[in-house]
């Protein structure tokens, strides 16, 4: 028992370190990838933290069981490094006993991944999803694309040359107002700037050296001329503040097993032929819930004779040899679901291959 406590003690601070790292650095890419949506929208500070807390859900479902194959192969580099392995295999024991209780450990975390993506990840999943639609409903929270035209204020055809995302400023600025069928007038400025009112559900566009083209009432082949140095236009948009909704249609990721299970038989009873690809994507997503947290155990048993054979126990060859297998391991999953949906390949094995050759 003194030597299982230690080998699970020897895991325990690689496994956290690897475990903050990995979220670490998907959060970091998740933050940049997703900043140019967010940043400029006029969003409460805990909105914005909100969402990033419950992308951490689909984080740790793919970072624990990274975190077990790198500290699988830190603990056991390190001790073959510092001759442990030897001295202890000297004394009788043997590496089917040295990796047995790191490998109930792997089998307890396998059973808590396993419950939190049937539990937990779902509703994740689904409060991420419905807060993103909140947000691209949150009106001054468009983004405006340069030199593409944008329809998104009632009445307003809007067309921006540059658009900064940081500041909500905007360069050559063009406004088609067509709040008058009869009488279309044509805005144009060399800049511009958006902003929000919360409390009035309206938005607020500021711009400045620019021009405004009116056909005139009387004379239909004339116009109205105006030319402004700052000019502001305010823009009732009810509904514009952001409303969290609480409902919505649950997709695939979004679903336990039992509710998936459901959908398919659901799908099966109506016409199993025409709805294959859906029953495809349903299976998919039931196996995945299960093979993922199953890596657990096949990266103990991968990561430690690794380690052993490394006789390296630096979290940097650790982790390089890690990424290398989960790479691997990630690139035989994500491929393999392609080839279920596509009818190839059957979602169990699409799903369970991965497993399968890392563990042969």
């Amino acid at each position: 028992m003194i030597l299982y406590r230690y080998l699970v003690r020897e895991h325990a601070a690689p496994f956290l370190f690897g475990l903050s790292l990995i979220v670490f650095v998907f959060t970091m890419n998740l933050f940049f990838q997703t900043l140019g949506r967010i940043a400029g929208k006029g969003l409460p500070i805990l909105t914005i933290l909100e969402y990033y807390g419950l992308s951490l859900a689909w984080i740790l479902a793919l970072a624990v069981p990274m975190a077990v194959l790198i500290s699988t192969v830190s603990a056991f580099g390190r001790m073959a490094a510092d001759s442990e392995i030897t001295a202890l295999r000297a004394s009788g024991i043997s590496p089917r006993q040295l990796i047995q209780p790191v490998l109930i450990v792997g089998v307890l975390v396998a059973l808590w991944v396993a419950w939190f993506n049937n539990y937990v990840l779902p509703d994740m999943n689904h409060r991420t999803k419905l807060l993103q639609i909140d947000i691209r409903k949150k009106k001054p929270t468009m983004i405006i694309e340069p030199n593409i035209y944008n329809f998104d204020i009632p009445n307003y055809i809007m067309l921006a040359r540059g658009v900064d995302r940081t500041t909500s400023e905007l360069n050559e600025v063009t406004i088609y107002d067509e709040h008058n069928p009869d009488i279309k007038t044509t805005i144009a400025a060399k800049s511009g700037k958006l902003g929000f009112i919360e409390s009035a559900e309206s938005i607020v566009m500021t711009l400045s050296d620019g021009e405004i083209h009116r056909p005139t009432v009387r004379e239909s082949e004339s116009y109205e001329y105006t030319v402004f140095d700052s000019a502001q236009f305010r823009i009732k948009m009810p509904g514009l503040a952001l409303k969290r909704g609480t409902k919505g249609w649950r997709g695939d990721r979004e679903l336990s097993v039992r509710e998936l299970m459901d959908r398919v038989n659901e799908l099966k009873l109506k016409d199993s032929k025409i709805n294959t690809k859906q029953i495809a994507a349903f299976m998919v997503e039931i196996h995945k819930k299960f093979s993922i947290p199953v890596a657990c155990i096949v990266f103990v048993l991968l990561g430690a004779p690794l380690g052993m054979l490394s006789h390296k126990g630096g979290m940097g060859v650790s982790g390089s040899v890690s990424l290398l297998f989960f790479t691997v391991y990630w690139a035989l999953i994500t491929n393999g679901e392609k080839l279920a949906e596509r009818g190839i390949m059957s979602p169990g094995w699409s799903m369970w291959m991965a497993n399968i050759i890392l563990s042969v």
